[in-house]
């Protein structure tokens, strides 16, 4: 195998990695918010929502605090930053209860 073939499968291996330890497979349908954010957020966004390898989503330093539900769901849904894409993980249905779960956190 050539160097660039072993490369690219390290760098496809890494992404996946990421991928799956930020997020999660196998959520209930009717799962509620918090046991979707306990299951695919908090390994990155911290079982108390203040943050590890994601950004504090509750606290001093939240910048989500005051964006509207929408800005949430989109973020979910199609990532932001280094946060990948939860739309292949999470139905949209899950991804709005995720996201008020978020908002109910921060008070709103």
């Amino acid at each position: 195998m050539s160097r660039h073939f072993l490369k690219k499968l390290g760098l496809s291996a890494a992404l996946l990695l990421s991928v799956y330890a930020c997020g999660g497979g196998g959520v209930p349908d009717d799962a509620t918010g918090r046991e979707i954010y306990v299951q695919v957020c908090a390994r990155c966004h911290g079982d108390d929502l203040t943050g590890q390898v994601g950004p504090a989503l509750v606290g001093e330093g939240a910048k989500s605090v005051d964006r509207p539900e929408s800005y949430l769901v989109q973020s979910i849904s199609a990532g932001i930053g280094s946060m990948p894409a939860m739309r292949g993980t999470l139905t949209e249905e899950q991804i709005r209860r995720a996201a008020r779960y978020v908002m109910e956190r921060q008070g709103r």
